[in-house]
């Protein structure tokens, strides 16, 4: 989905509904012969703060906070974006020479102001975040998102036997659809997870999950779009994924299936961990 369309599409849904601006957790699944549905008809499930109008010092297309923000400290993993401009996630930048060449155990230091690369961020002593706006933006005419304190998701399942669909997931500051536990059956059908710190979809522990007819796009996490752990067991069919940091699908879970997949404006199509099982058919990954 081109980003013009998608920004059309989210000012349409809109004006059509409420936006939920809290995460949504789901605990009552069905059974084997009868899953549950949850159909969120076009729900838009958004947690970012708008902080465009916030008072930052601009210095040409690097712009700084005055002071931290409330409930935001100093994020020190660089795993996850911190900060959006639109829908573009910015990447935490650590100096890890200067670090070493402190001696000090545990020392954190970001890279300078000056020295960062476009769509790159860190935090001054005092919490303030400071930023370069992302080559493809105009300092100034795009809005800037935090996402919410704390480690927030937006889709939380917490149940087995349960389809999902039809749900927007935006500016988390973990995943935009995080499973956790030992959950069977769960199937995540045309949902779409956009601009959240962490993956768009993530499954843990023994996960058995299919996603079928699903976007992922612009997520910060520096695993990938998707990433899929411990002893999950999943399958990706009709998916696109695009514009997330590190991989498109990132995969140490027990095994996987990616089919029917569209890939591009992605540095790497799967990334493989450990002694992770993937079969692979039909995908199409367009190289930048």
């Amino acid at each position: 989905m081109h980003r013009l369309f998608f920004f059309l599409a989210l000012a349409f849904a809109t004006h059509a509904q409420e936006i939920r601006r809290t995460p949504l957790t789901l605990k009552d699944g069905g059974t084997p012969e009868k899953p549950a549905v949850f159909d969120g008809k076009g729900m838009i499930i958004d947690l970012g703060i708008d902080v465009t109008s916030h008072d930052w010092e601009k210095q040409g297309d690097v712009w700084t906070s005055r002071g931290p923000f409330d409930k935001h400290p100093v994020v020190e993993d660089v795993q996850r974006a911190a900060l959006f401009i639109e829908e573009v996630p910015l990447r935490i930048m650590r100096d890890r020479a200067a670090e070493q060449k402190s001696g000090e155990k545990g020392k954190v230091i970001f890279i300078a102001p000056e020295a960062l690369q476009p769509s790159q961020m860190g935090f001054k002593a005092d919490g303030s975040i400071y930023f370069r706006w992302p080559t493809d933006k105009t300092p100034g005419s795009a809005k800037i998102y935090l996402p919410p304190a704390g480690l927030a998701s937006c889709v939380n399942i917490a149940c087995s036997y349960l389809t999902v669909k039809n749900i927007t997931a935006l500016h988390a500051a973990n995943d935009g659809f995080n499973i956790h536990g030992n959950r069977l059956g769960i199937r995540l059908e045309n949902v779409k997870a956009f601009s959240n710190g962490d993956e768009g979809i993530s499954a843990h522990e023994t996960v058995q999950m299919d996603v079928v007819n699903s976007e992922i796009a612009w997520n910060g996490s520096s695993a990938g779009g998707v990433a899929d752990v411990n002893d999950s067991i999943t399958t990706y069919t009709n998916c696109e994924l695009h514009h997330n940091f590190g991989a498109a699908f990132s995969f140490a879970g027990k095994s996987h299936r990616v089919t029917h997949c569209l890939i591009h404006h992605q540095t790497k199509d799967i990334e493989l961990r450990e002694d992770t099982k993937v079969e692979q058919s039909d995908n199409e990954w367009r190289k930048p």
